[in-house]
């Protein structure tokens, strides 16, 4: 190529289209350059496109150079606009090659006309629709390329500004809290942009649009929303996350309204409505799953726990049954309940209230004078529940009501048993129970050990460990519930709820681990535990459902890789519908706490009960709970009381902060 100084050339920048240089000088194969910012470098000659055949500028006032560059470069810039590319394809597309830049200028311009020609080269360069470049050759496309390419422009021009109305639409959601019809489409994205932020998997535009509207923050897209009446102040991020089902379809609905029809006298069932049995659960609780019966023999006891029995109706791979297996549970939380089931099944058909007869699956535990277990048979039932309360209500009854009594001293004679076979038993902490009334937070304490509460939680290990023994002795494929332990392990007995002991025993602990092999619990001093105590709440206890009474019905059970597959689809459902419990929990104690600082310090009495290097653990009366913190700046060991201090409470983030203080 020959170049001289005051030459402008066309050369290869960082875009597609070239950029106008002035030559200073030449030196092999390197030319030294002056861009139209005034700044110099130097390109090897091969990055050069296009140059023009004479000077057109002095170099030696460098000044005047760049000024002359710019006016050159801004008039190329104007007569690129004016040329017409589909013309000058249909001028070519006869003879469909590749040409030179100079081929196709002859057909146009003058040899010395090099600002047209410089002009005809950038807009080549930045065309997608008339012509193919290759190694800077330009070919005239076909009629269907051109199409083609036509059909995408306008595309890429309609999407242009669709994203312009979207960037626009955000900054009036931003500036006035509106939510435009625009912006429709996106709300699914807007709403996992709250809850994942940069993790969401959002629509490019949707993200495009953000980072221009300066609302890419996804806090800042959440008070939008809000401010606009899309999304709660309260809103349950977890919901969204894990796109939790909160209503049923009216697919759904119908066929559960067709189940509840069922006329259970015509079922062919043990009748024990003759059995005296009572429901005792949590106060405000509608789908009651469990009931029992007690007797006192002459040579011993027997126990009766009725379990509700959705496996009646609910069958395989039907509407409903798909639906309980992708929901795996159901979930409780201070403000909202979502049933694995239909209300008309799960609170009314088949729980275990007062309202008439019920089914069941009944399970007879059978009981010599000194508590050990003997016999376990178990048949499909209808009972009439005597009584369906709550614990506090059944702990007032317990020195009026012999039988209740006598049930109760029963669960603690049992719970004697287990510990004599290696069971940790420790006073748990109180349970906080968090609820939400007309939009009041209001939260309780309740001792979960205490009387009524630790008899059903009693006869509910029991009953538990005696169908997993059912299961083995009959080789029906199970989900067992193992922990392993170390049998020197032991723990000092206490008559109340100690943190330290408590926060100790946890560390002993093993996991407990579920799977298809038979073993010791070691916790609960049990050999062989499994769970089937709440099929209208868990999944899991549905399917073991199913495989004891095909075995009671000489039918095939499932095989364990069937068992464990099933299982395995709900149990990632059950996963997010535990995390959603504890987050809400979490939220609303949270909130709480957040509204008594507006009048003073919120501090609450704690004990410690470990210390590392940098953090320490604690325990919190208040909140029922263990939590850690920074170390403080005065020695602490476990055991010692002191004050926490809520520090920082963050309810977006779900986060809070404590500063120990001295008790």
């Amino acid at each position: 190529m020959n170049l001289s100084s005051g030459y402008i050339i066309e050369f290869v920048a960082k875009g597609s289209v070239p950029e106008a240089a002035v030559v200073l000088s030449i030196s092999g194969s390197n030319v030294r350059i002056m861009l139209t910012n005034g700044k110099e470098t130097n390109i090897p000659e091969k990055k050069i496109l296009y140059s023009s055949n004479r000077s057109l500028t002095s170099v030696s006032n460098k000044e005047n150079c760049k000024q002359n560059l710019i006016n050159i470069n801004n008039a190329r810039n104007e007569i690129a606009e004016k040329i017409d590319l589909a013309e000058i394809r249909e001028l070519l597309v006869e003879d469909p090659k590749f040409y030179e830049l100079s081929e196709i200028a002859e057909f146009l311009y003058d040899s010395n006309d090099c600002d047209s020609i410089a002009a005809l080269l950038r807009k080549l360069s930045d065309d997608h629709i008339y012509f193919k470049n290759k190694n800077n050759t330009f070919q005239p496309v076909s009629e269907e390329a051109l199409k083609q390419a036509i059909e995408l422009q306008k595309k890429k021009e309609l999407q242009a500004q669709e994203e312009s109305l979207l960037v626009e639409s955000l900054k009036n959601l931003l500036a006035n809290g509106q939510f435009d019809e625009s912006m429709k489409p996106y709300l699914q994205d807007l709403k996992d942009f709250v809850v994942l932020g940069e993790e969401a998997n959002i629509s490019k535009k949707l993200f495009n649009s953000l980072i221009k509207a300066s609302i890419n923050n996804n806090r800042k897209v959440f008070q939008a929303l809000v401010r606009a009446g899309i999304l709660n102040e309260d809103e349950n991020f977890d919901l969204i996350k894990y796109r939790t089902p909160i209503s049923f379809s009216e697919e759904q609905k119908k066929e559960a309204d067709e189940l509840s029809k069922l006329d259970i006298k015509s079922l062919n069932r043990s009748d024990l409505t003759h059995l005296k049995t009572w429901a005792i659960d949590s106060p405000g609780s509608k789908d009651r799953d469990d009931a029992f019966s007690f007797e006192k023999k002459d040579d011993g006891y027997i126990l009766w726990i009725h379990i509700a029995d959705p496996s009646e109706i609910i069958k395989p791979d039907t509407i409903l049954d798909k639906e309980a297996s992708r929901r795996g549970s159901s979930v409780y939380m201070p403000d909202l309940r979502i049933n694995m089931f239909p209300e008309i099944i799960s609170e009314s058909l088949l729980s275990l209230d007062e309202n008439g007869e019920k089914l069941a699956l009944s399970f007879a535990l059978e009981f010599s004078s000194d508590y050990q277990l003997k016999n376990t048979s178990i048949s499909k039932s209808i009972i009439k529940v005597e009584k369906a309360t709550s614990y506090p209500s059944a702990n007032e009854m317990l020195d009026s009501d012999n039988w209740l009594k006598s049930a109760y001293l029963f669960s603690e004679s049992l719970k004697q048993e287990r510990l004599k076979n290696g069971a940790i038993i420790i006073p748990r902490q109180p349970e906080l129970e968090i609820k939400v009334i007309d939009g009041e937070i209001i939260i309780e304490h309740e001792n979960r050990d205490e009387l009524t509460a630790g008899m059903i939680a009693e006869f509910m290990i029991w009953v538990n460990h005696a169908v997993a023994k059912w299961f083995h002795n009959n080789s029906i494929p199970c989900l067992y519930r193992v922990q392993e332990g170390d049998s020197e392990t032991t723990i000092p007995p206490s008559d109340t709820f100690d943190p330290v002991l408590f926060w100790t025993s946890l560390r002993l602990m093993r996991k407990t681990t579920v799977g298809a092999d038979f073993g010791k619990h070691f916790s609960l001093g049990v050999i062989g535990y499994t769970q089937i105590s709440s099929p209208l709440r868990r999944y899991s206890d549905l399917l073991l459902h199913r495989q004891i009474k095909a075995f009671l019905d000489g039918q095939p059970t499932m095989t364990q890789e069937e068992l464990n597959k099933r299982v395995m689809i709900s149990d990632i459902a059950v996963d997010h519908a535990e995390d959603t419990m504890k987050d809400r929990e979490r939220y609303f104690m949270l909130k709480y706490l957040k509204q008594q600082q507006k009048n003073s310090e919120v501090i609450f009495d704690g004990v410690i009960v470990d210390s590392g290097l940098t953090e320490v653990n604690f325990y919190v009366d208040f909140l029922c709970s263990f939590r850690h913190c920074r170390k403080p700046s005065f020695d602490v060991t476990p055991g010692m009381k002191v004050k926490v201090k809520v520090n920082q409470i963050d309810l977006f983030d779900n986060i809070i902060r404590f500063d120990l203080r001295k008790n």
